[in-house]
């Protein structure tokens, strides 16, 4: 499979808009059914224990920096529980794909297009994130990065233009929400909030450039998510009062639907509506593409691409069961999801954490390809090298030249493959050279006779080399036995 490679700034991009997603459109409702005016208390907690969940995914991240969560799933708990985890972690990502389809449809016929079918727009919305999926990762980060100034201009105008409408009053009285509703309240925001999050471990870090920039573009991402979904809820309560907002669909959007300014700038909760649609997208694609590459790397089939299309059908037709209707989907949301994002999200990274420490599985330090070398010589995969030279890979110095090619040099000998060289000249390959005329390496030579090819000098027998003004042996050559000499 290629690798892909994204800078930590387009994570951060992606982390933010991630955790936003849904957020923004239904979980004011269903945070302040709870907790009524002390639902910004709960999200301000959400996020800070949000950073918790953050630490412990970055740290999982950490011990397999170079595999994908499905692989370091394989590594750490072995093939077959492994496989288990894995294949359990794709089937909710694909369910929740598809259910993220459904919200867009659903949303689009209740408030936009009433007389539309759900199935057109989860139909066009899935072409886009199928079309996304085959240009790539790399491909899709740029287009974050592009979404990314809309998003915030958007918000920026939204929250200027909403603040007129503010009322202070219904905030009060603080503190008023029992303990009980004020934690499932917690817990129901971070299994939308953070929870989902748990995917980007797919990408984390293993397709990021630069991995310490990348965890603190975790947090920050992370952060500015939070105070975007902060600010949403709180300026629900504000203008729409608790208890309208625990009785809309998507509170969100009725709260832009309030904007009016001079009597003129009125009805632009399309603004809402293109910011919620931003960040769907970007969750939507990270949960189908976590779950193509999952089966990609189950399957061991190199090119994830074949599997795009009939996966993106697939969630298609899930986005028109997943949920028979808007009531099942909230009952979904506050009771069954959290349950399901809180195994994968928590216990799963948990486990992994501890059978990693238990194998002593942390990172995957870099192979060492360099050749060791002493006074004496000694041979490294095709190398070989004298006294005082470097040996790396396939090369070999000695004196004050560069070899590099499979070459051969003395002062009366001809090469018929690879070019010539005297003295202090640089050969490109798996020879090396003297001061004048030493021949050691990957050739045969005699002293006015011609070598030919790639011939070999492997063993424990010496090499000695004649030159006008030098008469030394080379004490670190190495010769084949098979080596053929004319």
């Amino acid at each position: 499979m290629e690798k892909e490679i994204i800078s930590s700034r387009q994570f951060m991009i992606i982390t933010l808009l991630s955790s936003i997603g849904t957020a923004i459109l239904i979980s004011p409702a269903s945070v302040t059914s709870e907790t009524k005016q002390d639902a910004w208390i709960a999200a301000i907690i959400s996020v800070v224990l949000s950073l918790l969940l953050i630490k412990l995914f970055v740290t999982v991240g950490k011990r397999t920096p170079t595999l994908t969560f499905v692989e370091a799933n394989e590594k750490i708990l072995g093939r077959f529980f492994g496989k288990i985890t894995s294949i359990g972690f794709i089937i909710l990502s694909f369910l929740s794909a598809g259910e993220l389809l459904y919200f867009i449809g659903i949303f689009m016929k209740t408030s936009v297009m009433p007389e539309t079918p759900t199935m057109a727009f989860a139909f066009l919305f899935s072409i886009i994130i199928i079309y996304a999926a085959f240009l790539g990762i790399e491909v899709f980060a740029r287009s974050a990065e592009i979404l990314f100034p809309m998003f915030i201009i958007i918000f920026i105008f939204f929250v200027v233009c909403i603040s007129p409408s503010v009322h202070m009053e219904n905030l009060q009285p603080i503190m008023e929400a029992p303990a009980k509703s004020l934690f499932f309240s917690i817990i129901r925001l971070m299994g939308i909030f953070s929870f989902p999050l748990v995917i980007l471990l797919m990408i984390f870090p293993s397709t990021v450039n630069v991995h310490e920039s990348a965890q603190k573009g975790f947090y920050i991402g992370t952060i500015l998510g939070g105070i975007v979904l902060i600010a949403i809820i709180t300026l629900a309560i504000l203008v729409l009062g608790p208890a309208n907002t625990a009785s809309r669909t998507f509170p969100s959007y009725s709260l832009a639907q309030r904007i009016s300014i001079g009597n003129f700038l009125q009805r632009i909760e399309v603004i809402m509506a293109a910011m919620w649609i931003i960040s769907i997208y970007i969750k939507t694609f990270m949960f189908f593409y976590a779950g193509v590459i999952g089966i990609a790397q189950i399957c061991k089939i190199n090119n994830h691409r074949p599997l795009i299309f009939p996966f993106g059908m697939i969630i298609l037709g899930l986005s028109q069961i997943v949920h028979p209707n808007i009531i099942h989907s909230d009952i979904y949301n506050k009771e069954t999801w959290p349950i399901f994002s809180f195994i994968f999200a928590i216990l799963l990274p948990l486990v992994l954490l501890l059978v990693a420490k238990i194998r002593k599985i942390n990172g995957n330090p870099g192979n060492n390809t360099c050749s060791t070398q002493n006074e004496s010589g000694s041979n490294n995969g095709n190398a070989t090298q004298g006294a005082g030279s470097n040996n790396n890979d396939n090369s070999t110095q000695n004196a004050s030249s560069n070899n590099a090619g499979n070459s051969t040099q003395n002062e009366s000998n001809r090469n018929n493959d690879n070019s010539t060289q005297t003295d202090s000249s640089s050969n490109t390959g798996n020879t090396s050279q003297n001061a004048s005329s030493d021949n050691t390496g990957n050739t045969s030579q005699n002293a006015s006779t011609s070598n030919y090819d790639n011939s070999t000098q492997i063993d424990s027998s010496s090499n000695t080399t004649q030159n006008d003004s030098d008469t030394g042996n080379t004490p670190n050559s190495d010769k084949n036995k098979n080596s053929s000499e004319n």
